[in-house]
């Protein structure tokens, strides 16, 4: 086990010059993107403990698969300093940093077996050794006894003499970990692995790597987009948009706690819900289709809110569903209407334990917001999660009650969470 340790880590790529002089001759610089360095990783601050399992996750371009190969050394850095091991390996080729990378095509020599994939890595891991040697007999036998054990680990023992075009996707990615798993690394650094695999397979596969991870104990660096991997693999999430890192932290702290609008909206599915309200000093939001009051350990967060507009953001399952037999009114005073919204429902997405509710919000005839700084939506759109057994149809009216222990508050123009701190 190893921990590994960035430190203010930069990466920008320089355009080749037959690139540059070719933008530069077809655009008028215009456009300075076509001609100057793309600064695609900045100032990433990262620890990943010995033995744990870290998960890079964000959407595409984000720059993830580019921080994974800066750790192999398969990209040098522009500036910063990466540690592995308490080694400074930032001049050292990917070979001497003792790391074992599975990449999201699987990567396996076509023209060998199964058996010769797996001793791949430790036959050149090996001495070179004169031809009958004593030593190169038992270099051999200790190969074999390795690639066996991986092999009986990963239940791939009767595929060992096959070649990569008679495997499944999935046998793939169980050779290609068993490549990875026979060196015994101080370090695993995986590359979306399991994209390219079914649902199913993916599921199944997911599992497994955990449970050797888990019982491997080798600290894993793990990059992939699909927030359902991010959640239910790492024992920490690393949230990447646009070559920073915006969130560190576990998976249920990354979903109940957000640091900013962004991490809150990529990391759940379906999606929060936003919507933009004015605050006011006694604890209300406001917005045309309803009021909603916080909270009293909201106050110190939002003292210097008072008559601005804010995000407010809910998640489809913090809502409670009731119907319009409540007969009540929305444009009346009564406090019975606090904390409830009426939507009308457009959408259905029924996935047999769930329902996922897409509606519109229904306006009422509130007090408008005085604020200049608030922004009306015309037509705000609400997604709510329901049970499967929920009976609700296209056009149907709904009132919606928010969990007001629930929801999340941001700010309008910097995106960052105002959670009140525990």
């Amino acid at each position: 086990m190893a921990k590994v340790l960035l430190e203010n880590v930069y990466k920008t790529f320089q355009p080749s010059p037959q690139k540059f002089q070719k933008n530069l001759a077809e655009s008028d610089c215009s456009n300075p993107e076509l001609t100057v360095p793309q600064a695609v990783l900045r100032q990433i601050n990262l620890t990943a403990e010995a033995g744990e399992f870290l998960v890079l996750v964000g959407p595409s371009g984000c720059g993830k698969s580019t921080l994974l190969r800066l750790i192999a050394g398969l990209e040098p850095l522009s500036a910063g300093n990466i540690w592995i091991g308490g080694t400074l390996v930032n001049n050292l080729p990917p070979k001497a940093r003792d790391i074992a990378m599975v990449f999201q095509n699987y990567a396996l020599y076509p023209h060998l077996r199964v058996y010769d994939n797996l001793a791949f890595g430790l036959r050149r891991m090996g001495r070179q050794l004169p031809a009958g040697s004593g030593f190169q007999a038992q270099q051999q036998k200790t190969i074999s006894d390795r690639v066996l054990r991986v092999a009986e680990l990963l239940q791939i023992e009767s595929l060992l003499k096959r070649y990569p075009k008679e495997l499944s996707g999935g046998q793939k990615q169980r050779v290609a970990l068993g490549r990875a798993i026979a060196r015994n690394p101080q370090v695993f650094l995986m590359d979306e692995p399991l994209s390219n695999l079914d649902a199913r397979l993916r599921t199944e596969t997911r599992a497994q790597i955990v449970e050797l991870q888990r019982d491997l104990g080798i600290t894993t660096i793990y990059v992939t987009h699909d927030q359902t991997e991010a959640m239910t693999m790492g024992s920490r999430i690393a949230v990447m948009d646009r070559g920073q890192i915006q969130q560190i932290a576990s998976p249920l702290e990354i979903y109940n706690t957000p640091a900013n609008r962004f991490v809150a909206e990529f990391m759940g599915s379906p999606p929060m819900n936003f919507l933009s309200v004015q605050y006011t000093k006694t604890l209300l939001l406001t917005h045309p289709g309803f009021q909603i009051v916080l909270p009293y350990s909201w106050e110190h967060p939002l003292q210097s809110y008072d008559q601005k507009s804010i995000i407010l953001g809910i998640r489809p399952e913090h809502f409670r569903v009731n119907s319009l037999e409540l007969k009540l009114d929305l444009t009346s005073d009564s406090t019975a209407n606090l904390n409830r919204l009426k939507i009308r429902v457009h959408r259905l997405e029924s996935l047999g334990h769930e329902t996922l509710v897409y509606g519109e919000l229904v306006y009422g005839e509130l007090v408008q917001p005085q604020s200049r700084n608030f922004s009306l939506t015309k037509s705000a759109q609400i997604l709510v999660r329901v049970s499967g057994e929920f009976a609700v149809t296209a056009g149907d009216l709904l009132w919606l009650e928010v969990m007001v222990d629930k929801l999340q508050l941001f700010d309008s123009e910097t995106g960052l969470s105002l959670l009140p701190k525990p």
